[in-house]
């Protein structure tokens, strides 16, 4: 048996690619080695290729153009991680080389290539080759790097996977480490399961407030409760980031006014005036001549005015602002340009702020009657006081933070907006649970898209199965994958031997297209796409008889107060008690600290300075609230249960699950669990399932 352990020669590496940002590094190692931006800028290929991708993709693409100076071309943002299901899985409509599928099912050319046919999955290959060979040295010696000792060959890798995840998906990517990798031993390991280990608990209800949304996993005693897992996607950092740029771009118009347009407009004027100089010069070398019409009388050359010039009523980010006429980027690019600077407001304990417990948001909800006196107070970006809170908020009378905006305007942001944005999380008013409702409708009706596309690509592929079985392959016949697993007999390996075979028989070596295997891979996925279980699945009183069925039963629009005690409540009854007793906050969407460092002696009817020990406030108030929400809604009906709340600090909350991966990787009692590659070769890709609960 191997070891790879702390202090071998070889050690394990730990890979966790999340929604936002990938880390790897070494097992034993308290940070990973290499972290960096889930989304990246590539051109999608159009047409037939052994790639998805054009060109390879680029990650420098915040503050400046990734094609060219001043354009973007034909790039667009990629991410491995979808955002609505949050598997590393492509829908049919994003996979380009797909489109035309009949041109490769049965050729003999040298060139033509057994490529993954899914986007995410070449993002992924492209992602763990980008840090073997940039961030951790592991170079396989082709003249990239001059790295001649350490090979990523010849460590193994321990990899992080979301605990709702189709057994497919993971079968499909344990055959990728093995055969295009070549890796020597690969485990795939629960966040959730991680995240316990971190703060060495081995029982306990981990709420992983991620990207893309938020997710509730019971553990109970190492293994995950698949029935009690829940996931809100409008609980997510994205969602907070958006709310904030809600506020700072009413912020903008409230604060900012005529006197920022005039300013902007002088500065662009001048801009604007430096570049025509700067051409004229480099085209016009001799002096400039004066012009005159055909009367002899001096034309008068009209000059730049700053009405023509139009500013942006928005939060601009750098990028816009350095631009003389302030034009945008497309849509994605601006898009992220602003979720970037919105994303910077919020950490540094600008944007956000955790309220405490029984807070009520100082903004009105839409369509609600406001008082004479809460309609005067008009709240930041015009948004109507709510009365409700006039009286009771002290936040609203509270000291203001500045802020400068890359454009150079001063604004305030007030205590009680902070907090009002973090209510997302917490919220039970009508304004925070019709935005939930809404993102869990949205979320329905794209998993109902998702489900019809892969019905007919299925439907498209079952033609294209049966040309191939006509050339004489085997192993894939549609016979063969109604029994069982209707991926097992459709993957690399068995690709590969029917490709042998068919080589033995015709001396010739017979390549298939990757849709062939695809359209298995998305025959197996396909029931875990469905929102409503089969009719067979339903009692007599339409309930669902057995949570434990394979569909998408995860979604839910409550709070993750109420997503906590959903999960446990889903759990035998024996186990609510010890899953209730330790939940663990993870994530960096959780990374919000208190507003009780920047509530002043003004919010008490003092003076106006601020108080408190730190601007950004406590460490621990989203695991303090958490709790106090929680412990509301269970004692309403069972007062002797104890609820206790466990969150690292705040610079190890984001990477909790990947620590614990890097604890369980490093530990001597954990080697004989890899999947090594014998083990693959013997009972193929489907030992993930069995060895990796």
């Amino acid at each position: 048996m191997t070891t790879y352990a702390v202090g071998n020669d070889v050690q394990a590496l730990v890979a966790d690619i999340g929604s936002y940002s990938t880390k790897i590094g070494y097992a034993g190692d308290d940070h990973p080695q290499a972290l960096y931006n889930s989304t990246t800028a590539a051109v999608k290929a159009q047409n037939q290729s052994s790639s998805n991708f054009a060109k390879p993709p680029k990650r420098d693409f915040t503050l400046r153009c990734v094609d060219g100076a001043n354009g973007d071309g034909d790039y667009d943002l990629v991410n491995p991680v979808d955002p609505v299901t949050g598997w590393l899985f492509s829908p049919p409509s994003k996979n380009s080389v797909n489109n035309d599928t009949s041109s490769s099912l049965s050729s003999n050319e040298q060139s033509t290539t057994t490529a993954d046919a899914w986007e995410s999955h070449e993002l992924v290959n492209s992602y763990l080759q980008h840090a073997f060979q940039h961030s951790m040295g592991l170079s396989r010696g082709n003249g990239e790097m001059d790295t001649s000792v350490d090979y990523s060959h010849h460590h193994p890798l321990l990899m992080l996977d979301k605990s709702h995840t189709p057994p497919a998906l993971r079968q499909r990517l344990l055959e990728i480490m093995f055969e295009t990798h070549n890796l020597p031993s690969v485990f795939f390991l629960r966040d959730a399961i991680a995240a316990c280990y971190a703060v060495g608990r081995t029982t306990a209800t981990v709420v992983d407030v991620g990207y893309s949304g938020t997710m509730v996993t019971p553990v109970y005693e190492g293994f995950v409760e698949r029935s009690g897992v829940l996931r809100n996607n409008a609980c997510g950092a994205r969602n907070i980031e958006e709310r904030v740029l809600e506020m700072m771009d009413g912020l903008v118009v409230s604060q900012g006014g005529r006197k920022r347009k005039e300013r902007m407009r002088r500065r662009a004027k001048e801009k604007l005036e430096l570049q025509q100089q700067q051409q004229q010069s480099a085209v016009e070398p001799s002096p400039k001549k004066s012009k005159r019409d055909d009367k002899g009388h001096f034309i008068k050359e009209k000059g730049i005015t700053a009405s023509a010039i139009t500013i942006p009523d928005y939060l601009m980010p750098l990028y816009q602002v350095r631009r003389a006429s302030y034009n945008p980027r497309k849509d994605p690019f601006h898009a992220w340009s602003r979720l970037a600077l919105a994303r910077e407001i919020k950490e540094c304990g600008l944007g956000v702020a955790v309220g405490p417990m029984g807070y009520v948001s100082s903004s009105a909800a839409p369509g609600e009657d406001a008082s004479a006196d809460a309609a005067a107070a008009a709240g930041e970006g015009g948004a109507v006081i709510n009365p409700a809170a006039a009286s009771t908020n002290m936040f609203l009378t509270a000291a203001k933070l500045p802020y400068t905006l890359p454009d150079g305007t001063n604004v305030e942001i007030s205590t009680a907006s902070r907090c009002d944005v973090v209510e997302l999380y917490f919220g039970t008013d009508e304004q925070n649970s019709l935005y939930r409702d809404n993102v869990f409708d949205e979320t329905v009706q794209k998993l109902e898209e998702y489900s019809k596309e892969v019905e007919d690509f299925i439907a498209e592929g079952e033609d294209d199965e049966d040309e191939t079985n006509e050339g004489g392959s085997k192993g894939i016949t549609s016979s063969s994958a109604a029994k069982g697993d209707p991926y097992s007999n459709t993957s690399y390996r068995g690709e590969k031997s029917s490709r042998y075979a068919g080589s033995r028989r015709n001396n010739k070596k017979t390549h298939y297209s990757p849709n062939v295997i695809s359209t298995k891979l998305y025959s197996a996925c396909l029931p875990y796409l469905r929102t409503e279980p089969p009719n067979g699945l339903l009692n007599e009183g339409g309930n669902v008889s057995n949570m434990n069925d394979n569909y998408f039963h995860f979604l839910t629009s409550a709070s993750p107060a109420q997503m906590v005690c959903d999960a446990v409540y889903r759990c035998d009854r024996d186990q609510q008690a010890k899953l209730l007793g330790d939940v663990v906050v993870c994530g960096g969407g959780a990374c919000i600290t208190g507003a009780s460092g920047v509530v002043g002696s003004s919010a008490l009817g003092g003076g106006g300075t601020v108080g408190g020990t730190s601007l950004l406030g406590d460490e621990q108030a989203f695991p303090d609230r958490l709790r106090e929400e929680v412990e509301a809604i269970v004692h309403k009906h069972t007062m002797g249960w104890r609820v206790k709340v466990t969150s690292p600090n705040i610079s190890e909350r984001a990477i909790c699950s990947w620590l614990g991966g890097s604890i369980l990787g490093s530990l001597g009692t954990f080697q004989d669990m890899w999947i090594s590659k014998q083990d693959y070769e013997e009972y193929g890709a489907a030992i993930v399932n069995r060895k990796c609960p």
